[in-house]
């Protein structure tokens, strides 16, 4: 049975009352239409017991920046969470929501005016979403990454420590960065037998969490609205002392947008009055799944699109290749990064573009006719 655990740090009774009728009224509501949901409800009445309790194992947390005495500490209360880094939804009731900032609205889910906002619309199905996505089991403190990094921690870093040791002693900022590969590494081996298909935004990290050109990076030209892809080596690209590359040249390839690729095929489509429109839109179905799983042509790769990015595909034959300070000039950061596992396949399929071998045909028909006549034979 889904549980969700909302803490409300609320020292007025009659808002506090408000707040229980309406999770009792919404959890029946949910329960009536088939969703066997409840709701663990830890009232705060001062923001001490509210720092004393707040950890992660909440689904949510709805904060009253400043209480009817006056105090208002309430901001202490979301110190702590993002301090703690304990990865709770939050929302703030507060009677002045325009002082709010923009950068504490960043950290937030939403920031409401107390007395109009509506607990049910607002709030509880605000945090039911949430949970749906599966977010704060994932993220949070009694989540499935916790879970699993206690499990690495346990079965493969504590029986390997004598080693990890010797590594620490002789270079700890460089034995600590590889022990995060190393525990990221036992995370991604076990979604490698998950045969669940990706939704499209575990196609890209975005926005980055690194600065500088990695392969995979996704780049907009100053000038215009043209995306490139960086398709360098990751040796290539690794920065030495000084800020210098192993590379004099990065490699860019160009990404068209939809409707560049398939668009005139859809329009000879339209322009066809032998076909039905029944069979019109089987055939752009088939040409769209073929672009889709990247049988289209041999030279795109599909990327998908999503809420922050237009997609399009990798097209092997736009290529540049530019000095590094020929990109910083030409190009903007990079704003989005393909993920390491489809990076992977993208390479893969760039470089079996340009290492196709072609041979001189054969002459196959004399062959053909021999074969057909001689099982013909032997029936």
């Amino acid at each position: 049975m889904p549980e969700i655990k909302l803490m409300i740090v609320e020292d007025a009774e009659s808002d506090l009352k408000v707040c229980r009728d309406s999770v009792e009224t919404y959890q029946q509501k949910k329960n009536d239409e088939g969703v066997d949901l409840t709701f663990e409800l830890i009232e705060c009445k001062t923001v001490d017991d509210a720092l004393d309790k707040i950890d992660g194992s909440f689904d949510g947390a709805i904060v009253d920046l400043k209480f009817s005495d006056g105090d208002d500490r309430g901001k202490d209360v979301l110190v702590k969470i993002k301090d703690s880094f304990f990865r709770i939804p939050v929302i703030i009731l507060t009677g002045t929501p325009d002082s709010i900032g923009e950068e504490e609205k960043s950290d937030l889910v939403k920031v409401l005016k107390k007395g109009e906002a509506d607990y049910q619309k607002d709030i509880l199905d605000v945090f039911f979403e949430i949970y749906n996505t599966g977010l704060t089991r994932i993220m949070g403190g009694r989540g499935k990454i916790e879970q699993t990094l206690n499990e690495v921690f346990l079965k493969n870093l504590l029986p390997q420590l004598t080693d990890w040791k010797i590594y620490g002693k002789a270079d700890p900022s460089r034995t600590e960065k590889a022990l995060l590969r190393f525990t990221l590494n036992h995370l991604v081996q076990i979604l490698d037998d998950d045969e669940d298909q990706c939704f499209p935004e575990e196609v890209y990290i975005f926005p980055p969490l690194s600065k500088g050109l990695k392969t995979g990076s996704i780049v907009r030209k100053r000038e215009g609205e043209d995306l490139y892809v960086v398709l360098s080596p990751s040796c290539d690209l690794v920065v030495r002392n000084g800020g210098q590359i192993n590379t004099d040249r990065i490699l860019l390839v160009g990404i068209d947008m939809e409707q560049k690729v398939y668009g005139y095929r859809f329009k000879k489509i339209d322009e066809d009055n032998t076909i039905t429109p029944e069979e019109k839109i089987d055939r752009k179905k088939s040409i769209l799944n073929a672009a889709f799983t990247n049988r289209y042509t041999l030279y795109h790769h599909w990327l998908p699109k999503t809420s922050f990015f237009s997609g399009g595909f990798v097209n092997f034959r736009k290529l540049s290749a530019l000095s590094k300070k020929e990109c910083r000039k030409n190009f903007e950061e990079p704003h989005i990064q393909i993920s390491p596992h489809f990076v992977k396949d993208i390479l893969s399929r760039f470089s079996s573009y340009y290492a196709r071998q072609g041979q001189p045909d054969i002459e196959r028909n004399k062959i053909i006719d021999e074969v057909v006549f001689l099982s013909g034979e032997t029936e």
